[in-house]
């Protein structure tokens, strides 16, 4: 038996309340939803019946507001300066070039099978948005070991310099807090917040935490490693000797240490097996003729009837137009500072108010020492020196070479961005080798500087201090100006990273298809 609509509204009310209803309202265009609303939800597609939108840029957020609009029924279009997708998401292989913005140019010519991603190199297990495009678009992952506890740690101040494992300053430290904590709970320092019962618990819970002895004293441990391993001879296993608190707490290693805990960084992580550009390649391929490469935007203008953007097209030097019914622009604000465009007051003011900050990483050939001497098999060693940290390669292992980062940071205002020169800059990334893998940093070859303050049509990686888009400055790109709408990882709460680019796009296309619902009209 046929249902009538009100009918069918009145069952749902029934089963779900009123709050179902009033969605599934929603989603029969009977109800209009405030495109600001729209920001907050799950990805909701809304058939766009051909409605024309532009996109500018491809990297993440471009190409997944492309395919997604283009899933729903609308007309696209993708601009993109580059012959490659993906903007920031960047792999290089032997044959590839680099050119800065300043003319200075390198050849990467590392051996068949090695590759280096100089921007984003991992996936989190909580970025599902990603993880769901690589399973969706056939890009097969890998783990990636983005903490190792056989990684080196390293300053001035412990060890006599000497590095020493992470396993080591991470157990000898919660050795040492135990200890403490303990002493303070056995002199009754606690008794007011601890009763009889939960003194005698958080005193076994150090124990065992802390791998105190009996006498709740730390001596050592075996989890950091043995001075004696354990093997098939007579002589006993025994635990290194502790590294002192003093030198511990001298060191300064804390942020280090506690690296894994980022939550965006602890396990289990994820790589796209041969390179992150797997993944623009996969949309690229999916998206077909809707991308126009070595398209360099110039000039957009917005009527009450749509939007114009000019750009020129590198292929033939020409200016071409395309006009469209809305824009996304997902370029970085660096680029689109530089565009002659009518933005309202607000936009320009927020746009012309960011500033970048440009990271950088420099990256080498050379036999897997790293595997062989010092059983390390991914992960990351830091220092506290100029370059503070070594990347180690996830992919490949036991392979005879492989791609070794020594220096991953941001330039501006560090010790690294002090460098003068190109060779002054390369010296100090294989110093930090020679700190944590002495006599070894002659075998690195082949290397490749990455400043993405340089790189053409990005001018830098990410919005200073890591930005959050919270800030007043930054709202009036939240929201649509007129008919341009903006995308792309400054404008999320996950600066830096690409799921922020694609939660970005899902937002704008929620609000595109509200004003669909809504015949156009920008919704208060």
């Amino acid at each position: 038996m046929s249902l009538t609509r009100r009918q069918f509204l009145m069952r749902v009310g029934q089963a779900g309340g009123y709050s179902a209803a009033f969605v599934m309202m929603q989603s029969l265009g009977l109800v209009a939803i405030p495109e600001v609303a729209a920001e907050d939800r799950e990805l909701r597609l809304i058939d766009g019946k051909g409605t024309r939108v532009v996109i500018l840029g491809g990297g993440i957020a471009g190409l997944v507001a492309a395919y997604e609009l283009r899933k729903a029924g609308w007309s696209v279009t993708l601009l993109e300066a580059r012959e490659r997708c993906g903007g920031r998401n960047w792999t290089l292989r032997g044959g590839a070039d680099v050119e800065f913005t300043t003319g200075f140019k390198q050849a990467c010519s590392f051996d068949e099978g090695n590759y280096f991603n100089a921007g984003p190199a991992r996936l989190p297990s909580i970025h599902r948005a990603m993880l769901g495009y690589c399973t969706e678009l056939g890009v097969p992952l890998e783990v990636e070991v983005n903490s190792s506890r056989a990684a080196l740690m390293q300053a001035d101040k412990l060890n006599g310099g000497q590095p020493v494992t992470e396993r080591r300053v991470v157990n000898d430290t919660r050795g040492h807090v135990s200890e403490l904590l303990a002493k303070s709970i056995n002199q009754g320092a606690l008794d007011q917040e601890l009763t009889a019962a939960d003194r005698e618990r958080m005193l076994e819970f150090l124990r065992i935490y802390g791998d105190l002895k009996p006498d709740y004293l730390f001596s050592g441990t075996e989890r950091s490693g043995f001075k004696v391993p354990p093997g098939a001879g007579a002589a006993m296993p025994e635990a290194i000797d502790p590294l002192p608190m003093d030198a511990l707490l001298d060191a300064n290693l804390w942020r280090a240490m506690m690296s894994e805990e980022v939550i965006d960084w602890q396990p289990t992580m994820f790589q796209p097996i041969g390179g992150m550009d797997r993944i623009p390649f996969a949309f690229h391929k999916a998206l077909g003729p809707v991308i126009r490469n070595g398209a360099v935007v110039r000039r957009i203008r917005q009527s009450p009837a749509g939007v114009t953007v000019v750009y020129r097209d590198e292929a033939s030097g020409a200016d071409r137009t395309v006009t469209a019914d809305y824009c996304i622009c997902a370029m970085p604000l660096t680029i689109v500072k530089t565009l002659d465009a009518d933005f309202s007051p607000a936009v320009q003011k927020a746009i012309d108010g960011v500033s970048y900050d440009s990271a950088y990483k420099v990256a080498w050939e050379a036999p897997r020492f790293w595997e062989k001497e010092n059983y390390i098999y991914g992960g990351l060693s830091y220092l506290q020196q100029t370059v503070s940290v070594v990347w180690y390669p996830s992919a490949r292992f036991f392979s005879e070479r492989g791609v070794v980062v020594s220096g991953y940071g941001i330039e501006n205002g560090a010790a690294f961005g002090n460098l003068p020169t190109f060779e002054a800059k390369l010296a100090a990334s294989r110093q930090a080798i020679e700190y944590l893998h002495p006599g070894h940093g002659k075998d690195l070859s082949k290397p490749v500087y990455i400043s993405w303050g340089q790189i053409p049509y990005n001018l830098g990686s990410w919005i200073s201090g890591f930005g959050r888009v919270s800030a007043d400055s930054m709202l009036p790109l939240l929201v649509p100006d007129r008919r341009v709408y903006f995308a792309g990882d400054h404008t999320s709460h996950l600066v830096g990273w690409q799921e922020g680019a694609a939660l970005s796009s899902y937002r704008v296309i929620n609000q595109l298809g509200v004003r669909i619902q809504n015949g156009g009209s920008l919704a208060a």
